[in-house]
């Protein structure tokens, strides 16, 4: 365990780190670094990863299938155990956001690449993409059914966000070049050109997105119920990655593929999750305080994940 703190997480707390500390030290505009990331930069990383990977479709699919199954169950137990516990409107809403969506972009692929190299890496782009997709339409919809605001004009958001979403393009372009039987090493002049451009910014990416997730994590602790963190808390870093790992082994996958799923279902909330609670207000404070809790928590519960799974 002690390895895979120094080999793998140490990595990604450290360039996170810096990010935190330079959003205490100096005004950072956040939306914008991470608007750059979103639209800019992931696109680009998802592009020339897909290009040059040497996946099989079926894996691909089967960590897209995962990521969902693991949002459809951990719905289902989440909103069991809320009902239960009296949890309705924000406090169901907030609840479902921190337990059904965790940190599998900004945390997740710097974490997949150091654990288990550039297979496991692009496996992860799948599940996080799905993740994404997932996100700006299930979590909308959540956010805005706890807070009342669901209406006629709900389902015209969700698919406005869905269109907005540069990683589908990325995707899609990318599974479309390779299917034409297009070689990257043969390329050249002006083709060559921008593939090696693209790949640079996809190059910055990792880095660029612990350092967003760091600044975003500066913000300071949020004060809520330590019960109600505690159990947000325990559904998102215990009970996900033992759905995932059951999930997994259901679907067929094994080896880097079932430990990629269990490790990027067993991470921190999601940070998207506070813009969608803010913006639908359901119960932001509790979102933010969970997501701060489970990223500080997620270091001991991945590492102690982490070994369980061989890394």
């Amino acid at each position: 365990m002690i390895r895979v703190l120094l080999e793998v997480l140490l990595p990604v707390a450290l360039v996170a780190l810096t990010g935190l500390v330079l959003r205490r030290r100096m005004p950072l505009d956040q939306t914008t670094l991470n608007r750059v990331v979103i639209y800019g930069m992931s696109p680009a990383l998802i592009f020339s990863s897909l290009v040059e990977s040497d996946l099989v479709g079926s894996g691909a699919l089967r960590m897209f299938a995962l990521s969902v199954g693991v949002v459809l169950v951990m719905g289902l137990i989440t909103g069991v155990a809320a009902w239960s516990l009296g949890l309705r409107g924000g406090s169901l809403s907030a609840l479902l956001l921190v337990s059904l969506f965790m940190n599998s972009g900004n945390y997740g692929l710097p974490a997949s690449r150091f654990a288990f190299g550039p297979e496991g890496f692009t496996l992860a782009l799948f599940y996080f993409i799905a993740q994404a997709v997932l996100g700006q339409t299930v979590g909308v919809a959540l956010a805005a059914a706890g807070s009342a605001q669901a209406g006629p004009g709900l389902l015209r958001e969700v698919t406005g966000r869905v269109l907005r979403m540069p990683q589908i393009y990325a995707t899609v372009a990318a599974l479309l070049l390779r299917a034409s039987g297009f070689d990257p090493t043969l390329a050249g002049g002006v083709v060559l050109g921008a593939l090696r451009g693209i790949a640079l910014l996809g190059e910055a990416t990792l880095p660029m997105m612990l350092i967003v997730l760091g600044t975003q994590l500066g913000g300071g602790v949020v004060r809520e119920e330590p019960w109600l963190v505690a159990l947000a808390c325990g559904l998102r870093l215990v009970i996900s990655p033992l759905v995932a790992y059951g999930l997994g082994l259901a679907l067929g996958l094994q080896g880097v593929a079932l430990a990629v799923g269990v490790m990027l279902s067993g991470m921190p909330a999601a940070v998207h999750t506070t813009i969608t609670a803010i913006e639908f207000e359901a119960r932001p404070s509790l979102v933010v305080a969970v997501v701060v809790a489970s990223s500080l928590l997620s270091l001991l519960s991945l590492a102690v994940l982490l070994t369980l799974l061989g890394v």
